[in-house]
């Protein structure tokens, strides 16, 4: 039997303030699937991605490809796990996108020549190795988040988590960005607003309420029962 790539159990948060943000989440995906996560600003998405990668620690069991997060294991789930902010903004911060995408593995101490050389093929796999050598700031919002993505794929994690993908793109980067998430082995969880991207590239969606799972199943399904559509 497979075991999921991600295992959340009991999952429960309250931030410093007294906020509760997540009342016993209980949550599995196995390899290879595409789940989108919808609901409200405030539902408790954000937070529960944040704890998939450790940067959140609340109580309850978290497993990734296995694993069960903890102090110990911290440092191989977060090589597993490929987390896309937002903004793309907060990830990119080096002079030149190369360079921004070779710092993952040369942080983990592989040879400058090694980093550049992974870099460079991640570059041409998601088609912008015309902008190895531009500032990221240089870049449109579509490029940036091409590039965002390009420096968490050369770490080779086995998940991949978008907060809010398509926040700043406009619609033919966002149909280039839906295309290249179809392409992508591997497995994906995706915060968004947007049904239609949902629907476009997800296998299935999961709806947060009130720091809660409220319902789950097909995109429409799910969609359709909490009337989450702009039509």
């Amino acid at each position: 039997m497979s075991i999921p790539v991600i295992d959340v159990r009991g999952l429960q948060f309250t931030y410093p303030d007294g906020t509760p943000a997540l009342r016993g989440v209980d949550f599995q995906m196995m390899a290879g699937e595409c789940v989108a996560l919808l609901g409200a600003n405030g539902s408790g998405k954000t937070t529960f991605l944040l704890h998939l990668a450790g940067l959140l620690r609340g109580e309850g069991d978290v497993r990734i490809c296995g694993l069960p997060l903890s102090d110990d294991t911290l440092p191989e789930v977060r090589r597993s796990v490929g987390f896309v902010f937002q903004d793309s903004d907060d990830q990119l911060f080096m002079p030149t996108v190369l360079e921004d995408v070779a710092f993952g593995p040369m942080h983990q101490g592989v040879r400058v020549e090694e980093s550049m050389r992974r870099a460079r093929e991640i570059l041409v796999t998601l088609g912008i190795s015309r902008l190895e050598s531009r500032a990221p700031y240089h870049l449109s919002a579509g490029e940036k988040k091409r590039a965002a993505l390009a420096g968490v794929l050369v770490m080779k994690p086995d998940v991949l988590v978008f907060d809010e993908p398509t926040t700043f793109l406009d619609p033919p980067a966002q149909n280039e960005l839906a295309k290249l998430l179809l392409e992508l082995p591997q497995a994906k969880l995706i915060a968004t607003h947007d049904i239609y991207f949902a629907r476009r590239v997800a296998n299935r969606a999961v709806f947060f309420a009130g720091g809660q799972i409220a319902g789950e199943g097909p995109v429409e399904a799910v969609a359709d029962r909490f009337h989450w559509r702009l039509d």
